[in-house]
Protein backbone atom coordinates (compact mmCIF):
# COMPACT_ATOMS: atom_id res chain seq x y z
CA UNK A 1 0.00 0.00 0.00
CA UNK A 2 1.36 3.39 -0.98
CA UNK A 3 0.87 5.79 1.95
CA UNK A 4 0.92 9.60 0.18
CA UNK A 5 2.41 12.49 2.26
CA UNK A 6 -1.12 13.64 2.94
CA UNK A 7 -2.05 10.62 4.77
CA UNK A 8 -1.00 10.31 8.19
CA UNK A 9 -0.49 7.16 9.99
CA UNK A 10 -1.85 7.32 13.60
CA UNK A 11 0.89 5.59 15.01
CA UNK A 12 4.48 5.24 13.45
CA UNK A 13 6.07 1.46 15.01
CA UNK A 14 9.44 1.31 17.07
CA UNK A 15 10.93 -1.03 15.06
CA UNK A 16 10.46 1.09 11.85
CA UNK A 17 11.89 4.15 13.73
CA UNK A 18 15.08 1.52 14.61
CA UNK A 19 15.24 0.63 11.10
CA UNK A 20 15.53 4.04 9.26
CA UNK A 21 18.20 5.19 12.15
CA UNK A 22 20.09 1.96 11.76
CA UNK A 23 20.33 2.63 8.12
CA UNK A 24 20.65 6.37 8.32
CA UNK A 25 23.80 5.36 10.03
CA UNK A 26 25.30 2.55 8.33
CA UNK A 27 25.35 4.98 4.86
CA UNK A 28 26.08 8.51 5.94
CA UNK A 29 29.21 6.59 7.68
CA UNK A 30 30.41 6.08 4.32
CA UNK A 31 31.36 10.12 4.54
CA UNK A 32 33.43 9.63 7.47
CA UNK A 33 34.89 6.27 7.14
CA UNK A 34 38.33 7.74 5.03
CA UNK A 35 39.47 10.17 8.21
CA UNK A 36 41.26 7.56 9.78
CA UNK A 37 42.64 5.83 6.68
CA UNK A 38 44.26 8.30 5.06
CA UNK A 39 47.76 7.27 6.46
CA UNK A 40 47.48 3.49 5.25
CA UNK A 41 45.86 5.28 1.86
CA UNK A 42 48.96 7.58 1.46
CA UNK A 43 51.34 4.61 2.12
CA UNK A 44 49.59 2.48 -0.29
CA UNK A 45 49.53 4.81 -2.88
CA UNK A 46 53.22 5.96 -2.47
CA UNK A 47 52.42 9.45 -1.36
CA UNK A 48 52.57 12.14 1.58
CA UNK A 49 49.63 11.90 3.99
CA UNK A 50 48.97 15.75 3.45
CA UNK A 51 48.38 15.22 -0.45
CA UNK A 52 45.90 12.07 0.41
CA UNK A 53 43.48 14.35 2.85
CA UNK A 54 41.85 15.80 -0.62
CA UNK A 55 40.20 12.55 -0.22
CA UNK A 56 38.52 13.10 2.38
CA UNK A 57 37.83 16.83 1.25
CA UNK A 58 36.00 15.58 -1.87
CA UNK A 59 33.69 12.78 0.74
CA UNK A 60 32.21 15.99 2.12
CA UNK A 61 31.87 18.37 -1.22
CA UNK A 62 30.46 15.49 -2.75
CA UNK A 63 27.63 14.71 -0.04
CA UNK A 64 26.86 18.46 -0.14
CA UNK A 65 26.84 18.09 -3.79
CA UNK A 66 24.32 14.96 -3.37
CA UNK A 67 22.03 16.91 -0.85
CA UNK A 68 21.60 20.09 -3.57
CA UNK A 69 21.02 17.46 -6.57
CA UNK A 70 19.33 14.33 -5.46
CA UNK A 71 17.58 15.44 -2.15
CA UNK A 72 14.91 17.34 -3.58
CA UNK A 73 14.07 14.17 -5.77
CA UNK A 74 11.90 12.79 -3.15
CA UNK A 75 9.82 15.75 -3.78
CA UNK A 76 8.94 14.10 -7.28
CA UNK A 77 9.58 10.36 -6.97
CA UNK A 78 8.36 7.26 -4.70
CA UNK A 79 10.92 7.51 -1.61
CA UNK A 80 11.18 3.82 -1.23
CA UNK A 81 12.28 3.37 -5.03
CA UNK A 82 14.71 6.15 -4.69
CA UNK A 83 15.98 4.60 -1.32
CA UNK A 84 16.74 1.38 -3.38
CA UNK A 85 18.45 2.57 -6.32
CA UNK A 86 20.77 4.44 -3.71
CA UNK A 87 21.78 2.31 -1.57
CA UNK A 88 22.85 -0.04 -4.97
CA UNK A 89 24.65 2.77 -6.01
CA UNK A 90 26.22 3.35 -2.98
CA UNK A 91 27.42 -0.60 -3.00
CA UNK A 92 29.00 -0.62 -6.44
CA UNK A 93 30.84 3.15 -5.53
CA UNK A 94 32.39 1.26 -2.35
CA UNK A 95 33.48 -1.67 -4.45
CA UNK A 96 35.46 0.83 -6.54
CA UNK A 97 36.89 2.50 -3.48
CA UNK A 98 38.29 -0.96 -2.26
CA UNK A 99 39.89 -1.64 -5.91
CA UNK A 100 41.21 1.64 -6.36
CA UNK A 101 44.64 1.33 -8.07
CA UNK A 102 46.05 5.48 -7.22
CA UNK A 103 45.10 8.50 -5.83
CA UNK A 104 43.05 10.01 -8.70
CA UNK A 105 41.02 6.87 -8.93
CA UNK A 106 40.07 7.11 -5.07
CA UNK A 107 39.31 10.89 -5.81
CA UNK A 108 36.91 10.13 -7.96
CA UNK A 109 34.70 7.32 -6.48
CA UNK A 110 35.27 9.31 -3.06
CA UNK A 111 33.66 12.43 -4.29
CA UNK A 112 31.17 9.64 -6.14
CA UNK A 113 30.36 8.46 -2.39
CA UNK A 114 29.53 11.40 -1.02
CA UNK A 115 27.06 12.23 -3.35
CA UNK A 116 24.89 9.16 -3.06
CA UNK A 117 24.84 8.63 0.64
CA UNK A 118 22.86 10.75 0.66
CA UNK A 119 19.84 8.33 2.10
CA UNK A 120 19.72 9.65 5.45
CA UNK A 121 18.61 12.97 4.20
CA UNK A 122 15.40 11.21 2.05
CA UNK A 123 14.55 9.05 5.34
CA UNK A 124 14.24 11.71 7.53
CA UNK A 125 11.30 13.40 5.68
CA UNK A 126 9.52 9.98 4.50
CA UNK A 127 10.04 9.51 9.05
CA UNK A 128 8.15 13.23 9.18
CA UNK A 129 5.53 12.18 6.31
CA UNK A 130 4.42 8.95 8.25
CA UNK A 131 4.41 10.41 11.88
CA UNK A 132 1.45 11.70 12.97
CA UNK A 133 1.69 15.62 14.15
CA UNK A 134 1.76 15.15 18.36
CA UNK A 135 4.55 12.29 17.78
CA UNK A 136 6.73 13.91 15.00
CA UNK A 137 9.71 15.82 17.10
CA UNK A 138 9.97 12.31 18.62
CA UNK A 139 9.97 10.05 15.91
CA UNK A 140 12.73 12.50 14.27
CA UNK A 141 14.98 12.77 17.16
CA UNK A 142 14.85 8.96 17.21
CA UNK A 143 15.73 8.87 13.56
CA UNK A 144 18.40 11.39 14.45
CA UNK A 145 20.59 8.69 16.84
CA UNK A 146 21.42 6.74 14.11
CA UNK A 147 22.81 10.04 11.93
CA UNK A 148 25.31 10.77 15.49
CA UNK A 149 25.79 6.72 15.71
CA UNK A 150 27.04 6.56 12.34
CA UNK A 151 29.12 10.08 11.92
CA UNK A 152 30.94 9.26 15.19
CA UNK A 153 31.12 5.64 15.29
CA UNK A 154 32.51 5.29 11.78
CA UNK A 155 36.16 6.71 12.87
CA UNK A 156 36.29 3.72 15.56
CA UNK A 157 35.11 0.95 13.15
CA UNK A 158 37.11 1.88 10.23
CA UNK A 159 40.30 2.70 12.40
CA UNK A 160 39.56 -0.88 14.13
CA UNK A 161 39.87 -2.83 10.60
CA UNK A 162 42.53 -0.87 9.13
CA UNK A 163 44.85 -1.82 11.74
CA UNK A 164 43.97 -5.66 11.29
CA UNK A 165 42.68 -6.08 7.88
CA UNK A 166 43.76 -3.42 5.99
CA UNK A 167 41.84 0.15 4.58
CA UNK A 168 40.73 -1.55 1.42
CA UNK A 169 38.94 -4.47 3.91
CA UNK A 170 36.61 -1.18 4.95
CA UNK A 171 35.07 -0.68 2.28
CA UNK A 172 34.13 -4.13 1.67
CA UNK A 173 32.51 -4.62 4.94
CA UNK A 174 30.69 -1.23 4.17
CA UNK A 175 29.60 -2.96 1.10
CA UNK A 176 28.17 -6.18 2.56
CA UNK A 177 26.75 -4.45 5.26
CA UNK A 178 24.74 -1.91 2.55
CA UNK A 179 23.25 -4.87 0.56
CA UNK A 180 22.09 -6.13 4.20
CA UNK A 181 20.26 -2.61 4.66
CA UNK A 182 19.16 -3.48 0.64
CA UNK A 183 17.09 -6.12 1.76
CA UNK A 184 15.68 -4.89 5.67
CA UNK A 185 14.26 -1.50 3.39
CA UNK A 186 13.20 -3.78 0.64
CA UNK A 187 10.87 -5.81 2.71
CA UNK A 188 10.08 -3.73 5.83
CA UNK A 189 10.23 0.29 4.56
CA UNK A 190 6.54 1.80 3.58
CA UNK A 191 5.98 3.19 -0.08
CA UNK A 192 5.43 7.12 0.46
CA UNK A 193 4.76 9.60 -2.79
CA UNK A 194 5.67 13.22 -3.25
CA UNK A 195 2.92 14.85 -4.41
CA UNK A 196 4.81 17.20 -6.68
CA UNK A 197 3.89 16.04 -10.04
CA UNK A 198 7.02 18.89 -11.65
CA UNK A 199 10.26 17.89 -13.75
CA UNK A 200 13.89 17.69 -12.25
CA UNK A 201 14.92 20.97 -13.87
CA UNK A 202 11.92 22.85 -12.25
CA UNK A 203 12.53 21.14 -9.00
CA UNK A 204 16.59 22.90 -9.13
CA UNK A 205 15.03 25.81 -10.01
CA UNK A 206 12.67 26.15 -7.20
CA UNK A 207 15.48 25.34 -4.77
CA UNK A 208 16.45 29.78 -5.20
CA UNK A 209 13.17 31.18 -4.80
CA UNK A 210 12.28 28.25 -1.64
CA UNK A 211 15.19 29.65 0.31
CA UNK A 212 14.46 33.26 -0.41
CA UNK A 213 10.91 32.74 0.68
CA UNK A 214 11.15 31.03 3.13
CA UNK A 215 12.56 33.18 6.75
CA UNK A 216 12.06 29.76 8.59
CA UNK A 217 14.52 27.84 6.46
CA UNK A 218 16.80 30.63 6.22
CA UNK A 219 17.14 30.60 9.87
CA UNK A 220 17.08 27.18 10.45
CA UNK A 221 19.98 26.96 7.98
CA UNK A 222 22.16 29.42 9.82
CA UNK A 223 21.13 28.29 13.09
CA UNK A 224 22.59 24.63 12.51
CA UNK A 225 24.87 25.86 10.39
CA UNK A 226 26.78 27.60 13.11
CA UNK A 227 25.88 24.95 15.56
CA UNK A 228 27.50 22.27 13.51
CA UNK A 229 30.38 24.53 12.53
CA UNK A 230 31.62 24.59 16.26
CA UNK A 231 30.70 21.12 16.37
CA UNK A 232 33.58 20.64 13.71
CA UNK A 233 35.75 23.30 15.40
CA UNK A 234 36.32 20.94 18.46
CA UNK A 235 36.46 17.88 16.60
CA UNK A 236 38.97 18.92 14.22
CA UNK A 237 41.18 20.16 17.00
CA UNK A 238 40.75 17.76 19.15
CA UNK A 239 43.31 15.37 17.80
CA UNK A 240 45.77 18.11 18.28
CA UNK A 241 44.38 18.66 21.81
CA UNK A 242 45.14 15.14 22.80
CA UNK A 243 48.43 15.16 21.56
CA UNK A 244 49.86 18.36 23.73
CA UNK A 245 50.69 18.73 27.63
CA UNK A 246 48.93 17.33 29.32
CA UNK A 247 47.48 14.54 27.67
CA UNK A 248 50.37 13.22 24.84
CA UNK A 249 47.29 10.31 24.01
CA UNK A 250 47.36 8.81 20.24
CA UNK A 251 44.90 9.46 17.66
CA UNK A 252 42.72 6.30 19.04
CA UNK A 253 42.08 8.64 22.09
CA UNK A 254 39.62 10.54 19.32
CA UNK A 255 37.88 7.55 18.93
CA UNK A 256 37.32 6.63 22.31
CA UNK A 257 35.86 10.00 23.31
CA UNK A 258 33.92 9.61 20.37
CA UNK A 259 32.37 6.72 21.77
CA UNK A 260 31.04 9.17 24.41
CA UNK A 261 29.66 11.87 22.04
CA UNK A 262 27.28 8.46 20.20
CA UNK A 263 26.16 7.93 23.92
CA UNK A 264 25.03 11.84 24.07
CA UNK A 265 23.41 11.46 20.93
CA UNK A 266 21.09 9.56 22.56
CA UNK A 267 19.24 12.66 24.53
CA UNK A 268 18.23 13.92 20.80
CA UNK A 269 14.44 11.41 21.24
CA UNK A 270 13.79 13.34 24.80
CA UNK A 271 14.57 16.68 22.70
CA UNK A 272 12.06 15.07 19.76
CA UNK A 273 9.74 14.95 23.30
CA UNK A 274 10.35 18.03 24.41
CA UNK A 275 9.73 19.84 20.82
CA UNK A 276 6.11 18.33 20.84
CA UNK A 277 5.10 19.82 24.15
CA UNK A 278 7.28 23.28 24.80
CA UNK A 279 7.79 24.01 20.60
CA UNK A 280 10.47 24.16 18.54
CA UNK A 281 12.07 27.41 19.52
CA UNK A 282 12.37 26.48 23.48
CA UNK A 283 13.84 23.22 22.38
CA UNK A 284 16.58 25.28 20.05
CA UNK A 285 17.59 27.94 22.68
CA UNK A 286 18.47 25.16 25.22
CA UNK A 287 20.44 23.11 22.88
CA UNK A 288 22.54 26.27 22.14
CA UNK A 289 22.93 27.11 25.73
CA UNK A 290 23.60 23.41 26.52
CA UNK A 291 26.75 23.66 23.53
CA UNK A 292 27.43 27.29 24.79
CA UNK A 293 28.54 26.64 28.27
CA UNK A 294 30.29 23.19 27.59
CA UNK A 295 32.57 25.68 25.42
CA UNK A 296 32.88 28.18 28.29
CA UNK A 297 33.65 25.22 30.55
CA UNK A 298 36.44 23.82 28.08
CA UNK A 299 38.47 27.07 28.33
CA UNK A 300 39.41 25.47 31.72
CA UNK A 301 38.23 22.22 31.34
CA UNK A 302 39.54 21.33 28.20
CA UNK A 303 43.05 20.21 30.11
CA UNK A 304 41.45 18.10 32.20
CA UNK A 305 40.20 14.41 31.04
CA UNK A 306 36.82 14.57 32.89
CA UNK A 307 36.39 18.14 31.82
CA UNK A 308 37.39 17.17 28.16
CA UNK A 309 34.90 13.85 27.94
CA UNK A 310 31.96 16.01 29.65
CA UNK A 311 32.14 19.18 27.22
CA UNK A 312 32.33 16.10 24.15
CA UNK A 313 29.26 14.61 25.57
CA UNK A 314 27.43 18.50 25.56
CA UNK A 315 28.58 19.17 22.67
CA UNK A 316 27.24 16.99 20.86
CA UNK A 317 23.62 16.97 22.42
CA UNK A 318 22.98 20.38 21.79
CA UNK A 319 24.28 20.05 18.16
CA UNK A 320 22.27 16.79 17.22
CA UNK A 321 19.36 17.54 19.12
CA UNK A 322 19.29 21.40 17.75
CA UNK A 323 19.40 19.75 14.31
CA UNK A 324 16.64 17.99 15.49
CA UNK A 325 14.59 21.16 16.40
CA UNK A 326 15.56 22.63 13.13
CA UNK A 327 14.28 19.68 10.96
CA UNK A 328 10.94 19.59 12.80
CA UNK A 329 11.03 23.45 12.16
CA UNK A 330 11.02 23.10 8.23
CA UNK A 331 9.06 20.34 8.15
CA UNK A 332 5.95 22.51 8.92
CA UNK A 333 6.38 24.86 5.66
CA UNK A 334 4.80 22.09 3.95
CA UNK A 335 4.80 18.60 3.37
CA UNK A 336 5.14 18.69 -0.02
CA UNK A 337 8.13 19.87 -0.33
CA UNK A 338 10.05 18.28 2.33
CA UNK A 339 12.41 17.11 0.50
CA UNK A 340 13.91 20.60 -0.70
CA UNK A 341 13.69 21.88 2.67
CA UNK A 342 15.80 19.37 3.72
CA UNK A 343 18.17 19.28 1.02
CA UNK A 344 19.01 22.90 1.07
CA UNK A 345 18.98 22.97 5.20
CA UNK A 346 21.88 20.03 4.62
CA UNK A 347 23.58 21.96 2.44
CA UNK A 348 24.25 25.15 5.00
CA UNK A 349 24.90 22.53 7.71
CA UNK A 350 27.73 20.45 5.89
CA UNK A 351 28.75 24.16 4.31
CA UNK A 352 28.86 24.90 8.17
CA UNK A 353 31.11 22.17 9.00
CA UNK A 354 33.40 22.73 6.81
CA UNK A 355 33.84 26.02 7.69
CA UNK A 356 34.07 25.27 11.53
CA UNK A 357 36.99 22.28 10.41
CA UNK A 358 38.86 25.59 8.54
CA UNK A 359 38.55 28.12 11.13
CA UNK A 360 39.03 25.39 13.93
CA UNK A 361 42.35 24.50 12.49
CA UNK A 362 43.68 28.00 11.85
CA UNK A 363 42.52 29.42 15.51
CA UNK A 364 44.76 26.33 16.86
CA UNK A 365 47.44 27.60 14.72
CA UNK A 366 47.30 31.39 16.59
CA UNK A 367 45.93 30.64 19.71
CA UNK A 368 45.43 27.17 20.67
CA UNK A 369 42.94 25.41 22.60
CA UNK A 370 41.89 28.87 24.26
CA UNK A 371 41.07 30.48 20.45
CA UNK A 372 39.15 27.17 19.11
CA UNK A 373 36.58 27.68 22.34
CA UNK A 374 37.02 31.51 21.55
CA UNK A 375 35.67 31.16 17.87
CA UNK A 376 33.07 28.35 18.73
CA UNK A 377 31.80 30.47 21.26
CA UNK A 378 31.34 33.27 18.43
CA UNK A 379 29.60 30.70 16.25
CA UNK A 380 27.24 29.77 18.90
CA UNK A 381 26.36 33.54 19.40
CA UNK A 382 25.56 33.71 16.04
CA UNK A 383 23.29 30.68 16.10
CA UNK A 384 21.60 32.33 18.51
CA UNK A 385 20.87 34.99 16.67
CA UNK A 386 18.91 33.36 14.11
CA UNK A 387 15.68 33.06 16.68
CA UNK A 388 15.79 36.69 17.08
CA UNK A 389 13.01 38.09 14.96
CA UNK A 390 13.77 39.97 12.15
CA UNK A 391 12.36 43.28 13.33
CA UNK A 392 14.13 43.30 16.83
CA UNK A 393 17.47 42.43 14.88
CA UNK A 394 17.66 45.09 12.36
CA UNK A 395 16.74 47.51 14.98
CA UNK A 396 19.26 46.27 17.34
CA UNK A 397 21.71 46.30 14.43
CA UNK A 398 20.50 50.05 13.68
CA UNK A 399 20.67 51.76 17.18
CA UNK A 400 24.29 49.98 17.86
CA UNK A 401 25.31 51.45 13.96
CA UNK A 402 24.04 54.97 15.20
CA UNK A 403 25.73 54.59 18.41
CA UNK A 404 28.93 53.78 16.49
CA UNK A 405 28.48 56.83 14.41
CA UNK A 406 27.65 59.48 17.09
CA UNK A 407 30.72 58.72 18.74
CA UNK A 408 32.95 59.08 15.87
Amino acid sequence: MIVKDSEKTSDISKGLVLLMATVCGFTVANVYLNQTLLVSMSATFHISAASIGIIATLAQIGYALGNLLLVPLGDIFERKKLILFLLFAICIVLALNALSINKTWMMVTSLALGIVTVVPQIIVPLAANIASDHNRGKVLGNVAIGLVCGILGARLVSGFIDVHFGWRMVYWTSAVATLFMIFLVYVYFPRSKGGNATSYKHLLMSLGPLFIKERALQKACVSQGMMFASFSAFWTTLVFLLHTHPYSYGSDMVGVIGLVGIAGAFATPIIGRLIDIKGEKFASLLCMSISLLAFIGLIRGGYWLPGLILGALLITVGTQANQVACQFTIFQLGEEKRSRLNGLYMVSTFLGGSLGSYVGLLAWTKWQWNGVCAIAILMIAISCCSLIPMNILRKMIGNLMNKKGSNM
